[in-house]
């Protein structure tokens, strides 16, 4: 298992990212692949000296169990919210276990209380991705610099120290 340290904030939570660009797919050639810092998101290039597959996912997710509140973000009516639980979560967006269905593409706002004793996390805008009859598949698209910051400080403590490859 191979760590690397990201440029930017130095962590090894560190992950093998998907090729996507030509330029990723040349250099993959001389075994060069892309990387993607888990806790700041800074996508960088580095020799890995060995072939590897191609990522299928840019994020590791942690699994989680936090009660979340949600609800269309445009509504013809004044929508009660919905409830649910976040399953896994990833500083880009997480998959909610629920039986309140979500269209694909929905935009949501979203909000979860991480313990008993802080303050909720609110996420004011997120699209659907996936959903199915029990679960929904969420990217987070806009959110306040404080809330991505506690997001980012779950994943840095439930995420292992190891990257998987």
């Amino acid at each position: 298992m191979q760590v690397m340290n990201c440029p930017k904030c130095g962590t090894v939570k560190t992950r093998l990212v998907p090729r996507k660009t030509v330029s990723d797919h040349l250099l993959s050639v001389l075994t060069i692949y892309p990387w993607r810092c888990q806790l700041c998101a800074t996508r960088f290039r580095t020799f890995s000296g060995r072939p590897t597959s191609n990522q299928r996912r840019s994020f590791e997710r942690v699994l989680v169990e936090f009660p979340v509140w949600f609800k269309p973000t445009v509504s013809a009516t004044q929508e009660l919210g919905q409830q649910g639980v976040i399953e896994n979560l990833s500083i880009r967006g997480c998959r909610i276990r629920s039986e309140a269905p979500a269209p694909t593409g929905a935009r949501l706002k979203l909000e979860f209380q991480p313990s008993s004793f802080t303050f909720p996390i609110t996420i004011d805008g997120a699209v659907v991705r996936s959903s199915s009859k029990d679960a929904i598949g969420v990217r987070f698209v806009r959110l306040l610099r404080e809330d991505e910051l506690r997001i980012r400080q779950i994943i840095d403590l439930w995420l292992p120290e190891n990257s998987r490859l």
